[in-house]
């Protein structure tokens, strides 16, 4: 079971790596830089170096997220990212540093060598045969929840090969109204592995909260109803 584990772990940091500058590719073989700021069913509207511009969605080939961005010769980009203070007790998970609080099943373990990979990932959770992970990462964001869900989409999109949206449906999480979606893909970075994923968005002021599950599909369908059990404790525990 442990070489499922590594399997998965191939390549997961770039599952849920919060939004960089963005490349939108044209199909006139042009390219702009920027962040995508607002989506209509015909337009995206991006804001670039320049100002802000309109962009019709039919003109666009695609949307890439560029996780290897140069380093800040600051030294903070460079360095690992800060020390999560967390704790697992028996069935209960507390993360001090995001401000959250869930409960795991008993066995349940977290994964600071999975967790380390991702600059911006505050949690990263594992099931004792490390074949069911949760990952949290909460965002700043600025922009809308649609054009938030956009955005994560075209992401998984240019991640994964043979990407499907199976599902969508509104959800309730910490007393706020979210979307849960399901998807299937192939991971590139570990010879195509089959996953499955549901992945939990949650808005708060000013930032957004993803709870991402993930599996290979076969283990998909069992371990559903785990992931739908924890991200229900999800509790922001801010002041």
């Amino acid at each position: 079971m442990k070489k499922i584990g590594i399997v998965l772990v191939v390549g997961l940091v770039f599952f849920c790596t919060p939004f960089r500058a963005e490349e939108i590719q044209l199909k006139d073989g042009n390219k702009i830089t920027g962040k995508v700021i607002a989506v209509t069913d015909d337009s995206f509207q991006i804001k670039t170096a320049y100002g802000n511009i309109q962009v019709p969605r039919s003109d666009i080939v695609s949307i890439s997220f560029p996780e290897n961005q140069p380093k800040s010769k600051t030294g903070d980009d460079s360095a690992p990212g800060a020390p999560v203070v967390e704790s697992l007790i028996g069935t209960t998970y507390t993360n001090d540093t995001a401000h959250f609080q869930l409960t795991v099943p008993a066995g349940w373990m977290t994964s600071e060598a999975l967790r380390s990979q991702g600059k911006d990932m505050v949690a990263a959770l594992t099931s004792p045969d490390q074949t069911l992970f949760l990952l949290v990462t909460p965002e700043k964001f600025s922009g809308t929840f649609a054009t938030y869900r956009v955005l994560a989409e075209t992401q998984y999109q240019s991640k994964f090969k043979d990407y499907e949206k199976i599902s969508e449906n509104d959800i309730r999480l910490d007393g706020k109204a979210g979307v849960r979606i399901i998807w299937r893909g192939k991971n590139t970075a570990a010879n195509n592995a089959p996953l499955k994923s549901a992945v939990y968005f949650v808005p708060y002021e000013g930032r957004m909260i993803r709870l991402s599950f993930l599996t290979l599909e076969p283990l998909f369908a069992e371990g559903l109803p785990t992931f739908e059990k924890i991200a229900l404790s999800y509790r922001s525990t801010a002041p």
